[in-house]
């Protein structure tokens, strides 16, 4: 029978670990990157959590998440590790199209936009 490792490991050390696996794969290709670049947390006993953006990085992550188990279980001297993925909610932005919707948006983030173009006399509508 085969001892394996437990090791308890922190947040910390998993932040750290990630970082050294994403330094290794310097020759990584625009899609790893994407991934090598999200963020990753421990969630509870021996799993890790990434969070991802959507399926399709999800597929991306399938080409080297073997190599990834692997790395984490001996840096981490813990042969339990799992890697879980979780989804984050995108936020649908809204879509600016005319010049109305640009400024009122641009209003809300100052205020004083639309004191500007009253006493200017603009006209956005035309």
């Amino acid at each position: 029978m085969v001892d394996k490792k437990e090791t308890d490991f922190s947040d910390e050390d998993l932040q750290q670990t990630w970082k050294t696996f994403a330094a290794q794969k310097t020759n990584a290709g625009d899609t790893d990157k994407l991934i090598l670049g999200k963020q990753i947390k421990k969630g509870e006993g021996h799993s890790v959590i990434l969070v991802l953006g959507s399926q399709l990085e999800v597929s991306f992550l399938e080409k080297f998440d073997t190599e990834l188990v692997q790395f984490l279980r001996k840096e981490l001297h813990n042969d339990h590790i799992v890697i879980r993925t979780e989804l984050e909610e995108m936020k649908e932005e809204k879509k600016l199209y005319t010049s109305t919707d640009i400024f009122d948006y641009m209003v809300k983030q100052n205020p004083d936009l639309k004191d500007l173009k009253d006493r200017l006399g603009l006209d956005f509508d035309y």
